[in-house]
Formats: C-alpha cells, sequence, structure tokens
C-alpha cells in the first residue's frame, strides 16, 4: 500500500513508523536513493546482504575465466603486445 510524506522546510522527508517496521529501518541506518525516470526509489542499505551468499557465479567460472586470460595472454604475444 502506498505511503505517503511531506518534504520539510528543511528538504527533509519523515518515513512513518509503518515503513521503518516494514524494513527495519532504525535510527542510525543508511539509506540508498535510485531514480528511474520520474521515480524515486529508496531502498535501505543493507551491508549485512551477501552474508549468507556463497557466490553468483556458476560453478566452474573461475577455470572458464582462466582459460580466457591464458588465451588473451598467448594472442597477446603474438601480436606484440605483451612478451
Amino acid at each position: 500500500m502506498p505511503e505517503e510524506t511531506k518534504v520539510t522546510r528543511g528538504s527533509q522527508i519523515t518515513l512513518t513508523r509503518d515503513v521503518r517496521e516494514k524494513m527495519h529501518i532504525k535510527e542510525g541506518d543508511r539509506l540508498i536513493l535510485n531514480i528511474y525516470g520520474g521515480v524515486l526509489v529508496v531502498s535501505k542499505r543493507d551491508a549485512e546482504i551477501f552474508d549468507d551468499f556463497e557466490s553468483f557465479l556458476p560453478k566452474g567460472f573461475e577455470n572458464t575465466l582462466n582459460k580466457f586470460r591464458g588465451d588473451f595472454r598467448e594472442r597477446a604475444k603474438r601480436m606484440g603486445i605483451m612478451q
């Protein structure tokens, strides 16, 4: 459900208690403001968001990356860019 707030004389906005509780926002938390066209999106900056996140890369990606890097080095040597 949309929430409405008012911009104060000091250019500040107030988040209602309901919004703060739903978003688990407390005093001192950092918020991220993104503008998409005419839409302002406010999100909580959560430093712990990746704590339980193992990796977003597919398994075996490191091997693929090393293969590409190795191929580049060989090409760069042939082109005289690297020794």
